[in-house]
């Protein structure tokens, strides 16, 4: 597994910043260089929860993903397709006219990840109406996935069956469209490469929307004036699971208030309740517990550009999910 949060040791002034935000403490190391206090990654232990990313003042971390690798591939002329997550509507202003562009220069087919949200409802639900396991925690998130296995493998028998919207939109494009080509992710989140890279390289690519919008702008990318859409039919409430508790209402949507299910967000509490739920008596856990790393959710996650508040990130998805809802209304889960 490669190493996606970098540090520029030089730059470092040691003011353990790092240390003091990270959820995990001993993923930073500090270590005296001479007269210097300096502080690294250890990257066994660390879940790639970009805390320390937001919190250094001297610009020591970075992280990496594979935006470079994909437009190289593409100026090859590798046949690559893509999907979306919908946390774009909340970070790239011209979201479609860049998918325009990615179509102008070799993408063949677009997907929006709402589709693999609204699947990733349904398989929730029915693991719980036909298993009846104990309780159940979401794993939309590759982060709090990345704490389990290194921090809490005693919590692995609850982790749900059920793929990443993601990883189901990556599924449905192979079995159900017959996509053959490599697949791209254009993503929120850095830690999508952990999970990528841990589910057998299904998806080649995890493009955050820094890294695109960075590349963009370096390289002089001029936005083609008509936007694009996808190449599928559209979807239904999947587009606000990027909100925090977007999977929980989703899943109430559907079925209603049948189930217990309780829900926490940010690197200064989700940590703490995991480890809570990991003491707990099974009787007192929810059916469900839907949890994300990031405060916002996926529409301010670590590949973000951070420039928006929470109000204005979730503006995008307002009148989509209503105009939605409308239609899954008649759906059968």
């Amino acid at each position: 597994m490669r190493n996606l949060i970098v540090s520029n040791l030089e730059k470092c002034m040691g003011c353990n910043r790092c240390i003091s935000t990270c959820p995990v403490p001993e993923a930073n190391v500090a270590r005296m260089e001479g007269e210097n206090n300096k502080v690294s990654i250890d990257n066994k232990k660390c879940i790639a929860c970009g805390a320390c990313l937001r919190s250094c003042q001297h610009g020591v971390r970075d992280f990496v993903d594979d935006t470079a690798s994909f437009f190289a591939d593409l100026r090859q002329g590798k046949p690559i397709s893509l999907f979306f997550a919908p946390a774009s509507r909340s970070n790239l202003e011209n979201w479609g006219r860049i998918l325009t562009l990615l179509r102008n220069l070799g993408v063949r087919k677009v997907y929006d990840v709402s589709l693999g949200a609204d699947i990733c409802t349904w398989a929730n639900i029915r693991h719980i109406q036909k298993k009846n396991p104990p309780s159940v925690i979401t794993q939309p998130c590759p982060v709090i996935v990345n704490y389990i296995l290194k921090h809490r493998p005693a919590l692995l028998p609850y982790l749900s069956p059920a793929q990443s919207p993601m990883l189901c939109t990556a599924i449905y494009m192979r079995k159900y469209q017959g996509i053959t080509e490599k697949l791209a992710a254009l993503s929120p989140c850095i830690a999508k490469s952990d999970e990528f890279e841990d589910t057998g390289g299904l998806v080649s690519y995890n493009v955050t929307f820094l890294k695109l919008e960075e590349y963009i702008k370096e390289h002089h990318l001029v936005l083609p004036e008509k936007e694009s859409g996808y190449d599928h039919i559209d979807c239904a409430l999947g587009s606000i699971f990027p909100m925090p508790g977007g999977l929980k209402e989703n899943v109430e949507f559907m079925i209603g208030k049948k189930m217990r299910i309780d829900k926490s967000e940010g690197q200064g509490v989700v940590y703490r309740a995991l480890d809570a739920f990991a003491r707990e008596p099974a009787e007192n856990l929810p059916a469900l517990f839907d949890v994300l790393n990031c405060p916002e959710g996926c529409n301010l996650g670590t590949g973000c550009r951070h420039v928006k508040n929470i109000f204005r990130s979730e503006c995008g998805h307002g009148q989509s999910a209503a105009k939605r809802g409308e239609r899954a209304g008649s759906r059968v889960f």
